[in-house]
C-alpha cells in the first residue's frame, strides 16, 4: 500500500509495449547468451491471467484511468519485466585473477520467482491509493485494489499517466515479492519471522524507483540528516537505502539476493540462531545498524572503504 503523495509533475512515462529485447542471431549475442547461462542468470517474464474488475462505469475518475492506461495488460507487462530486472536477475560477474577480486563477494543467487498465475486489478471507490492481496482461497492469485478518489487526485498533477504506472509497479511487487518460506507461510506456529513492513514496502518502491516511476516529491537525502528516522521507515525512504546498497555498497543484484533470502530462510536473524550470522550480515558482511550508519556517512561526502559504486550515475541514469 501507498501513502498519497503529491501530484505529480510531467515526465515521460515508460512505453507500456517496452518488452524484453528480442534476441539476435548474430555469434556475438550467441556468445553473450553463453556467458549469461555460464555466469548469471535471469527468470523468464511471467505471465499470469490478467483480469480488470470496474466496481463502477459511473464514477468520475472510470473513464479517465481507461483513457491513461489504454492498454492496461501492456503496462503490467512492463512492469513484470521490470520486476523480474530488479529482483529476479542474478548478474554476471567476469572473472579474475586477481586475488583480491577472486575474494570479493558478489550478489549471485538463482532466481526463483512466485507462482502467481493471475492478477486482478479493481478499480474501486475506496479510501486511501492501493492495496494489494491475495484471494481467500488461493494466495496464488492476486489483487490490486485502486482507489478511484486517488485516480481523480492524480488527473489534478502534471503526469497523472506516470504516477498512476508507479502505483500499479509498486503494488504488482508486492504480487511477485517474497517475504517468507512458503512452509512458513501456511504455518500459523511457525518461527520463522517476517520482515518489517518497511523492508516490504521498501523492496516495492525500489523497483519504482530503478524503473524510472519516481514521483516528484519524492527526495533523495542529501545529508544524514535528511535521512528518516530510521532505516525501515518504508517506502521511498527504505527504497533509496536500498538502492545505496545496491549501486554502491555491494553491487547490482543485491537487492534481488535479498529478497531471495527472504524465500530461503526468512528473516532470521543471529538472535533466531541462523548458524550465528544475522540476515543483513550474511548477506552484505555487516548488520542493517551498520549499513544505516554507513549510508549516513556517504551522504555526508565519506564515501567509505566499501563503497564499489556510482549511486548517482545509477539511479539518475536509470535505464
Amino acid at each position: 500500500m501507498e501513502r498519497t503523495p503529491a501530484p505529480a509533475s510531467q515526465s515521460a512515462v515508460p512505453r507500456p509495449n517496452a518488452q524484453v529485447e528480442p534476441q539476435d542471431s548474430s555469434p556475438s549475442t550467441k556468445e553473450q547468451e553463453q556467458k549469461r547461462t555460464a555466469n548469471g542468470s535471469t527468470a523468464k517474464i511471467p505471465q499470469p491471467k490478467l483480469r480488470l474488475h470496474v466496481e463502477t462505469l459511473r464514477h468520475p475518475a472510470t473513464t479517465p484511468f481507461l483513457t491513461l492506461i489504454p492498454d492496461i495488460a501492456s503496462t503490467l507487462d512492463t512492469a513484470l519485466h521490470n520486476i523480474v530486472k530488479y529482483l529476479y536477475s542474478s548478474p554476471i560477474h567476469a572473472q579474475s585473477e586477481t586475488p583480491s577480486a577472486q575474494m570479493t563477494k558478489h550478489p549471485s543467487f538463482t532466481p526463483s520467482i512466485p507462482p502467481t498465475r493471475s492478477v486482478t486489478l479493481h478499480l474501486r471507490d475506496i479510501d486511501g491509493v492501493a492495496y494489494t492481496t491475495g484471494t481467500e482461497l488461493d494466495d496464488d492469485h492476486k489483487e490490486i485494489h485502486l482507489s478511484l478518489p486517488y485516480v481523480q487526485h492524480c488527473t489534478k498533477g502534471d503526469d497523472p499517466a506516470k504516477e498512476l504506472v508507479g502505483v500499479l509497479t509498486h503494488e504488482l511487487v508486492h504480487c511477485y515479492q517474497h517475504t517468507s518460506p512458503p512452509e512458513s507461510a501456511n504455518d500459523k506456529d511457525s518461527k520463522i519471522p517476517h520482515p518489517p513492513g518497511g523492508l516490504i514496502e521498501g523492496i516495492a518502491d525500489f523497483v519504482r524507483l530503478k524503473a524510472g516511476l519516481e514521483p516528484p516529491h519524492w527526495k533523495r537525502p542529501q545529508s544524514a540528516g535528511e535521512r528518516a528516522e530510521t532505516w525501515d521507515a518504508g517506502y521511498q525512504h527504505t527504497a533509496y537505502f536500498l538502492a545505496w546498497i545496491e549501486d554502491v555498497r555491494v553491487g547490482r543484484g543485491a537487492v534481488g539476493m535479498l529478497n531471495d533470502r527472504l524465500l530461503r530462510v526468512g528473516y532470521v536473524s543471529a538472535k533466531e540462531g541462523d548458524c550465528g550470522v544475522g540476515f543483513w550480515r550474511g548477506l552484505f558482511g555487516a548488520e542493517v545498524a551498520e549499513l544505516w550508519d554507513e549510508y549516513g556517512e556517504y551522504l555526508d561526502g565519506g564515501k567509505g572503504e566499501n563503497a564499489r559504486g556510482n549511486w548517482e550515475d545509477e539511479i539518475l541514469n536509470a535505464e
